[in-house]
């Protein structure tokens, strides 16, 4: 509108010396054939008026091209969810921040704790999913895992931990103190949601492996926050507590008091605040591989491949004692702890993208089955059915065409993949 007036004000004078006076002709640049002195606008509009439009569209087109918000709003792509998650995640830290405040209270500590937890957890979950990619993982599973884990992960492993006497003294008091109490604590909520899905069929041993790592991070985002403000607390006092000698002998030497806080705690505080925001990031990453092992044995016996009481208990050891590896004082903190991180790692990768053999016989077989599904939909769920060791309803009389229904080598390749009886 400021660039309409604009134009008005600079033509209008011109205008009038043009048309308002019967004493002017029509100037070369306005004359078109066959008008002779007549207004040229096509829709009878004044001519500064039509002009000043212009301008401003002008004007319009250029600010839409540096920012266009009105097609950034209609785009579909900007209100996508990953693109919402993206925005929800850069705010996260300065909200936390905001609600701690100038002033923090033990209770806006806490939460501030929570919400940095909960924060690096799901950015880990978010990893997790891409490189695993679950295909038959819910939503509703995920929620069941997460609320199981924190109503009963941290009072069962403190429970335990407790009976136990936990140490990290020697390794198999860290292994059967720590290790163990933890990890069973951290396979329970998998175990329940392998006894409420014991009738899905195309759950995967992977599936479970995806809820034990989601069942790690909640407990390690609880744990690092029972750390921070409880246990950190603790050290944090006994470390100033520790300090005070040394603070006197600093002013009785003659150095003011604030020097002498500086120069003893500087080292103390700046070690404990690294400590303690490294376990942030790394606490829920480490107990979800610990546990996503526990869930890919616990899925071997859900899916009926195995026994429970043949492979159950395996994950569970194999990752009670990487724990307790992990958290024995001459491991921790040392190059030795570096090494069953790694070794930790690879397990949960190896177990994730690759599997056992009858992991890969088993998609084998699907994808031949896939590729040997015909066009139609009644056909198409039958083979489906037979694939999942189900049954596919009608049997193929001699009338039926052999091609709707999947070549018998394929379908006991599928229940040999699956551990069952073969077709054949």
């Amino acid at each position: 509108m400021a660039a309409m007036i604009r134009g008005r004000v600079a033509i209008q004078p011109e205008y009038d010396r043009l048309f308002c006076t019967g004493k002017a002709e029509t100037p070369p640049w306005l004359h078109r054939p066959g008008q002779g002195g007549r207004h040229p606008s096509v829709t009878g509009m004044p001519l500064w008026w039509e002009m000043a439009l212009a301008a401003e569209r002008n004007t319009t087109a250029q600010v839409n091209d540096l920012l266009p918000l009105g097609d950034w709003y209609r785009h579909h792509s900007l209100r996508s969810y990953p693109v919402l998650l993206f925005l929800v995640l850069i705010c996260v830290p300065t909200i936390a921040l905001v609600i701690l405040g100038g002033s923090p209270s033990t209770g806006t500590f806490e939460h501030v704790a929570w919400i940095f937890a909960a924060y690096f957890a799901v950015a880990w979950l978010l990893l997790l999913g891409v490189i695993v990619r679950p295909e038959h993982v819910t939503r509703t599973m995920l929620l069941v895992v997460t609320v199981i884990a924190l109503a009963t992960e941290t009072p069962l492993a403190i429970a335990l931990e407790t009976a136990l006497h936990s140490t990290n003294a020697g390794l198999g008091h860290s292994i059967f103190t720590i290790g163990i109490p933890e990890e069973l604590a951290k396979a329970l909520p998998v175990l329940v949601v392998a006894l409420i899905y014991r009738g899905r069929r195309h759950l995967m041993p992977r599936d479970y492996l995806f809820v034990g790592a989601v069942s790690g991070l909640v407990f390690g985002a609880s744990e690092v926050v029972r750390y921070f403000t409880i246990n950190g607390v603790n050290e944090f006092y006994l470390t100033v507590r520790s300090a005070i000698p040394y603070i006197e002998q600093q002013i009785n030497t003659g150095h003011s008091a604030s020097a002498s806080l500086f120069n003893v705690l500087i080292g103390p505080v700046l070690a404990f605040i690294i400590d303690f925001v490294w376990r942030f990031v790394t606490d829920p990453i480490s107990h979800a591989c610990w546990s996503g092992l526990s869930g890919y044995f616990i899925g071997l016996a859900a899916t009926g491949r195995h026994r429970w009481y043949t492979v159950a208990w395996i994950g569970v050891a194999v990752a009670a004692i990487l724990h307790g590896l992990n958290d024995w004082g001459r491991v921790n903190g040392h190059p030795e702890w570096v090494l069953v991180v790694l070794v930790s790692g690879i397990l949960f990768l190896g177990y994730a993208k690759v599997g056992s053999r009858a992991d890969q016989r088993l998609h084998a077989a699907a994808r031949r089955v896939g590729r040997a599904r015909p066009r139609g939909g009644r056909a198409a769920r039958g083979i489906a059915r037979r694939a999942r060791g189900g049954s596919s309803g009608q049997a193929p009389g001699p009338g039926r065409a052999d091609r709707n229904y999947p070549a018998p080598a394929l379908v006991g390749a599928l229940d040999r993949a699956r551990g069952g009886p073969s077709a054949m």
